[in-house]
């Protein structure tokens, strides 16, 4: 049976983050099961967006330092990298805003650009990875608790996507025509990127549109850890209300025997009752995955959720332009969007740091119950 452990943390206060991480890893067997001294350990966060961090979007600096005290306290040496949405020039730009370059001045934790990559061919499809990632000793998972309106869940499996850099994100969306395919693609990469150890930030996360601007910032009050980050975030999927098997990439990672799906088949220790999240609001686009395949190429052009901006909000800033996989949005204030050419990824959406990008459903969709 898959383990996993879950303590309430209330605040990202750093002492009370601290004892949280601490109790948490103890379950697991303390910090000193993963690493030993003189590893080189890779912090591989979620940094999607440099967005304040009371959005709830990134991992909060304080449980990134709490894991590296305690990775220094074992005889590891820290490193701290991801790669955000966009170009790798964001990438300084999100550590400022993540808080990550103080956390690397406290801790003397190295903080690791995801630029040189790793070529990684998998049942024929074809990966660049970051090299740091294949670098280090053990890597450890610091992913953010949200939901996602591509994936529906956001979590350890998602935010391995991380280590594929900059805009070499594009490629893979560009393969992905739609969430089933996607989630194929974030499986392969689980498969690919080793993880020894998942340690959740679920202080404050997101419902709703998430998990950018657009998304709402929710407060969970829990860290969550495990060594199988499918085991991980199935449970926390389930606390979230959604279904065994709704997720879509769990699942698929559950058949090819890469971690426990079925929150059933997995041990909760320490404060269980921590995850009585009560309702959380689902993206609108949850209903996208229960649309046949087939009806993709049939109905598209009037079966979908689609961006919409609000020309108010945008800034032009031309980082939805930057990061989107068919390059079907001409920067401008507001941008241009080919809609003909769009897949429906949102990857615009989860970028854009004034909220000015949104998901639309076509009636059609609204009337087959796309949505709320």
């Amino acid at each position: 049976m898959a383990v996993m452990s879950v303590e309430a943390c209330a605040s990202y206060d750093l002492d009370g983050v601290r004892r949280s991480v601490t109790a948490v890893l103890a379950q697991l067997g303390g910090i000193a099961r993963f690493v030993r001294p003189g590893m080189r350990v890779l912090l591989k966060p979620n940094l999607v967006s440099p967005l304040p961090l009371e959005q709830g979007v990134t991992t909060h600096p304080a449980v990134v330092q709490a894991v590296a005290e305690q990775v220094q306290e074992a005889g590891g040496t820290v490193l701290i990298g991801d790669s955000p949405g966009g170009p790798l020039s964001r990438g300084p730009v999100g550590w400022r805003a993540g808080g990550l370059i103080d956390v690397a001045e406290r801790t003397g934790a190295t903080l690791v650009p995801f630029e040189e990559v790793i070529w990684k061919r998998l049942d024929g499809a074809d990966y660049f990875l970051a090299r740091p990632v294949f670098e280090a000793d053990l890597v450890i998972n610091l992913p953010k608790l949200k939901t996602h309106m591509l994936t529906l869940f956001t979590g350890g499996v998602k935010n391995l996507f991380g280590a594929i850099p900059g805009t070499r994100k594009r490629e893979a969306h560009c393969r992905a025509l739609g969430p089933r395919e996607f989630s194929h693609i974030l499986v392969d990469v689980l498969a690919l990127v080793p993880t020894a150890l998942t340690i959740m930030d679920g202080v404050i996360g997101q419902e709703g549109n998430g998990p950018g601007s657009t998304g709402t910032p929710r407060r969970y009050g829990c860290l969550a850890a495990s060594p199988d980050p499918v085991a991980l975030d199935a449970v926390l999927a389930g606390a979230m209300g959604y279904r065994v098997g709704q997720v879509l990439h769990l699942t698929l990672a559950g058949e090819r025997g890469l971690g426990v799906s079925d929150p059933a088949a997995v041990r909760v220790e320490g404060d269980a009752h921590v995850l009585d999240f009560g309702r959380v609001s689902k993206p609108w686009s949850r209903g996208w995955l229960r649309v046949p395949a087939w009806i993709n190429p049939l109905l598209g052009r009037i079966v979908h959720v689609r961006p919409r901006v609000d020309a108010a909000l945008c800034v032009g800033c031309g980082e939805c332009a930057q990061v989107c996989p068919p390059q079907a949005i001409s920067p401008g204030t507001p941008p241009d969007f080919d809609l003909d050419a769009c897949i429906e990824c949102m990857c615009c959406a989860e970028v854009c740091s004034k909220g000015a990008i949104t998901p639309h459903r076509s009636l059609i969709a609204r009337l087959i119950g796309l949505g709320y």
